[in-house]
């Protein structure tokens, strides 16, 4: 069976990152979840944005975390270093508008970025995207995923009727394994360079649903098939569909 295809970022290799317009084209290539990452502003706003800071991938400069919702919002993020002029109307979504805009068309998960991970258990990052997604109605359509396990074992403890996910860039199948239960997760998502038989087996045992990120070659999804994997994340999503549908 094929994995699901998450938009990783978006439609990110064809659009700005992150942005309304990389989701949107990511549902039009029909990818099956779409991944977004979230970072909090000075002024306790959950935003969708990679990067700690602007710079990347606006036309302004500085730390996301010392800025207000205001402030960010008069910033492009139309990626103008890959993209030019071409999307310099698109702004920074808060998380509440991306899940507003994905309701009932994707699923979607959201990377808790670990910069704007606090001591604040009651009102930080956790706690306010919890809020972002309950008031959405969509707790059966997201997953809360991060390489931060503090973020994580707040995220079980405030939603336990979210799905939540461990990212990880190294360890060994056991490692892997043994920090998924730590957390309550149901979903590893270890770096692809990092995928075995071993650590299919284990997570198979564990009844852990196994992903991974960045796939964007039809070659390198069809290499990874042996590992029965539920999601694959792709800043390509539209490629990799296209190569699952034409093998069926």
């Amino acid at each position: 069976m094929a994995p699901l295809i998450i938009g990783h970022r978006g439609d990110s290799a064809h659009r700005p990152e992150n942005t309304l317009v990389s989701f949107a084209s990511a549902l039009e290539v029909g990818a099956d979840l779409v991944e977004c990452d979230v970072q909090l502003t000075k002024d306790g706003h959950v935003v969708v944005i990679h990067d700690v800071t602007v710079d990347r991938t606006t036309n302004g400069t500085g730390d996301v975390r010392q800025m207000p919702l205001s402030q960010l919002r008069s910033l492009s993020a139309g990626y103008p270093t890959l993209f030019g002029d071409a999307y310099s109307g698109e702004r920074v979504p808060t998380l509440a508008e991306a899940l507003a805009f994905l309701k009932g068309r994707a699923r979607v998960m959201v990377e808790i970025k670990r910069e704007s991970v606090n001591d604040r258990a009651d009102d930080g990052i956790e706690a306010r995207a919890v809020a972002d997604v309950r008031k959405a109605g969509m707790t059966s359509d997201v997953a809360l995923i991060s390489f931060d396990r503090r973020a994580l074992s707040r995220c079980r403890s405030q939603a336990p009727e979210i799905t939540c996910g461990l990212l990880f860039h190294q360890g060994t199948p056991e490692e892997v394994v043994a920090g998924a239960r730590e957390v309550g997760c149901e979903l590893v998502m270890p770096e692809k360079k990092m995928l075995s038989e071993a650590l299919s087996e284990a997570a198979r045992a564990a009844r852990l649903k196994l992903s991974t990120w960045v796939v964007d070659d039809p070659e390198e999804l069809r290499a990874l098939a042996r590992f029965e994997l539920y999601g694959v994340a792709s800043n390509r999503p539209g490629e990799l569909l296209e190569a699952i549908w034409e093998s069926e």
